[in-house]
This record gives structure tokens, C-alpha cells and sequence, in this order.
């Protein structure tokens, strides 16, 4: 399917975007349904020069996508207007303060309150732009504590940790057979993470096929909220049994006090996703579990990112830093964030094929961070597809 392309003019900066489908290489099941694709939407922003750069400087176009929370109503279609909304009110001058980057959160929280994906979108375009204009990876630009102290942020509580050095990589819910074939098929890499949350019996036997078709791998689990707390009870012995390390929203978003509850008794780190949509909700989670999930689509993009993550070390708890069903683009800003988390689950790239942003899908299954080389993201900004463009790039 051709990719769909939105365009507008704004006063020194243009927005484009392109509508695409992510297909999955396998189907992709959770507690909430399975899907085989999904759409996303991309965006590039151009501060004023039709090429995007001066005749003398480094390109200073910046790349973003919205990628929809889905289970929270949003689409890639509808975050198109909203994404252009927000753009006409940038100026190019923006680039130059990180400061301004940040507080530009807060109009785009007014113009877009219901869709995070849409403000992820240009705030991980203004964040791509400044550093392209520096000639700077994105990653560089955000480990400057010059650039933290600008953006009002504690360069002290961000670089609090080593940074996370691999990628877990993901055993959707399918048929038992397929999910052990999985299993087996990424048996060499460090860290698993199962998706879980159909029901007790299913359940049990998915994380037994896992952990019997990958014996070295370190499992996590991840219940997408599918269970009760009686769930978690029944299941709880068996995953410590099979050496499960990490255990991930399991119950429904929106009890906190039986999250802490559950948290007291259970002898795995339980991590919030669902219950953690952006920085005002992480004191809430203090000492109620182990660490959180920071998510660029979920919470707003790179700038509202870099406040989760401050708050949580304010907070004593851990960091990681996941994705949703992304291209190379949203998941390169997320790998700029690595450095900064503690655990990263950002694997999309392997779970996808066809990805139409380069260097596109990966077919090897590896632990490696999704960090590309070169300024910004490493994603280069005119590779945003239009109508007629090849087939996607795609590697080994």
C-alpha cells in the first residue's frame, strides 16, 4: 500500500508525514488481541530552506513518528492533523534552545491532550533537527550535560546509571507450538521477554514451552494487565521456578493499591507500563514496584521521556526503556535514551518486516541496541516515503 502524505506550509518550518503499514513478521498477540500490521504514522520537519539545510551546514531536517497507543483510542490517521497542528505553531529558532524544546510540551499537550503519539512525533522531530544542526548523534546531544542543564533537567539524577547494553527480545501470545518455535529460533540471545495474560492454564504451559526451548536465556514476563491478582498468585510459584527475573503490568491499569498490594508479597520486581502514561504519574508508584516502563509513544516523545526518567531515579526506581511496533525512526530515539535506562526493550526492528525506513527490518535476531551511526537518529530525513518509492530497505 502506498504510503498516504499530509503536507503544510508554517510560518519558517514545513511538516510532512507519510501514513505507512508495519507489518509483523509473526503474528503479534497480547492480552488485548493479536494483530499481523499496524500504521504509523511518519513526520519530517523542515526549519525553512526547501533542502533542509544551508549550502555550508549539515542537513537540519528532523525526523519523528506516531506510532498509536492503541489502548487508549488513538490512530496514526488522526494524529496527522494534530501532528500539523502543532507544527504551525513552531518557529526554527526553537532548534537552537533545548529549553524551548521542552517547554514546547506544554502547547502541545493543549493542542493534542488525547493523542501522546502525535506530540511524540514532533517533539522527537525537534529533538532529531537540533542535533542534526549540531552535526551530533542524538544520543551525544542528550549526554551534554550543557544541553540537560539548558533543558531544566538534573544532568546529576539522568546519568545515574550505566546505561542498558542489550534489547530483550519478545515471544508474542500464539499457539503453544509456534511460541516455542520462537523461543527456540532466539534461544542464543541474553533475555526474553513472554507475553502472558490469556488464562491460568495457557499460561502455564506458554512459560514452560519458553523456558524448556531456551534454557540460558533470562526470562521476563509481561501480562499487558490480562491478570488478577489471584492470577498472579496461582502463576507466581511456577515463573520463579522457571527463573523468571522481571514481571511487567501484570494487572489491569488504574489500582495502584493493588499493584502495591500484589508488589509486597512477590518475590519477583514488578514494572509498571500501563499504570505510567507520563512524568506526573510516577511519584504515585513510589515503593508500590520495582521500576517503570518509559515508552516515547505513550508519554510524549524525547522531552516528556527525559522527565520520566528523572523523576524515577527521584523516586528509587529503575528505568526501562521500551517501544511499541515502531519503524527505525521512533525506535532510534528510544535507543538514544539507552544510555540513560537501566533495561531497554526496544526490538521492533526484528519483529517487523519491510520496516520502509533504512536500514530497515531485521531478520538476524541479535541483543544490540537499534542505535544508528551518524547525526540525529542516524535515520537519514529524506528517506521519508512518498508515492512511488522503492521497496523497502531491508537488513540481513
Amino acid at each position: 500500500m502506498a504510503p498516504r502524505r499530509w503536507y503544510t506550509v508554517t510560518a519558517g518550518m514545513d511538516l510532512r508525514t507519510a501514513l505507512v503499514t508495519l507489518r509483523l513478521r509473526h503474528p503479534f498477540g497480547l492480552s488485548r488481541g493479536t494483530v499481523s500490521e499496524l500504521p504509523s504514522l511518519l513526520v519530517r520537519l523542515d526549519p525553512g530552506d526547501p533542502d533542509g539545510a544551508a549550502a555550508d551546514g549539515p542537513d537540519r531536517r528532523g525526523l519523528g513518528e506516531a506510532a498509536p497507543v492503541r489502548y487508549l483510542g488513538q490512530s496514526a490517521a488522526a494524529a496527522a492533523p494534530l501532528a500539523v497542528a502543532i507544527a504551525a505553531e513552531l518557529a526554527p529558532e526553537i532548534l537552537t534552545d533545548p529549553r524551548a524544546i521542552t517547554a514546547a510540551g506544554a502547547r502541545m499537550r493543549e493542542l493534542a491532550p488525547a493523542h501522546s503519539a502525535a506530540r511524540c512525533a514532533v517533539d522527537t522531530a525537534l529533538w532529531d533537527a537540533a542535533a542534526r544542526a549540531r552535526g551530533l548523534p542524538l544520543a551525544e546531544l542528550l549526554a551534554d550535560p550543557d544541553v540537560l542543564d539548558r533543558a531544566g533537567l538534573d544532568r546529576h539524577v539522568l546519568s545515574a546509571t550505566s546505561g542498558a547494553a542489550v534489547t530483550s527480545y519478545t515471544i508474542a501470545l500464539d499457539e503453544l507450538p509456534a511460541m516455542a518455535a520462537r523461543a527456540a529460533a532466539a534461544a542464543h540471545l541474553p533475555v526474553l521477554k513472554i507475553k502472558l495474560g490469556k488464562d491460568r492454564d495457557f499460561d502455564r504451559a506458554a512459560a514452560r514451552a519458553v523456558a524448556a526451548a531456551a534454557p540460558r536465556a533470562r526470562l521476563r514476563v509481561d501480562a499487558n494487565g490480562g491478570w488478577t491478582p489471584d492470577d498472579v498468585r496461582d502463576l507466581l510459584p511456577l515463573l520463579v521456578d522457571l527463573g523468571v527475573e522481571q514481571l511487567e503490568q501484570p494487572l489491569p491499569a488504574g489500582r495502584p493499591d493493588l499493584l502495591a498490594a500484589l508488589a509486597r508479597d512477590c518475590p519477583l520486581p514488578i514494572y509498571a507500563d500501563e499504570d505510567v502514561q507520563g512524568p506526573a504519574d510516577v511519584a504515585a508508584l513510589r515503593g508500590r514496584v520495582a521500576g517503570i516502563n518509559v515508552k516515547l509513544m505513550k508519554c510524549g516523545g524525547i522531552s516528556p521521556a527525559l522527565a520520566m526518567i528523572a523523576a524515577a531515579r527521584e523516586n528509587g526506581l529503575r528505568v526501562l526503556v521500551g517501544c511499541m511496533i515502531e519503524s527505525r525512526v521512533g525506535l532510534a530515539a528510544g535507543a538514544a535514551l539507552a544510555r540513560l535506562a537501566d533495561e531497554a526493550d526496544l526490538d521492533a526492528h526484528m519483529l517487523t518486516r519491510a520496516d520502509p525506513m533504512p536500514p530497515g527490518s531485521q531478520e538476524r535476531l541479535a541483543p544490540d541496541l537499534p542505535r544508528l551511526c551518524g547525526p540525529g537518529l542516524g535515520v537519514p530525513p529524506g528517506a521519508l516515503p512518498a508515492d512511488g518509492d522503492p521497496e523497502p530497505a531491508r537488513v540481513a
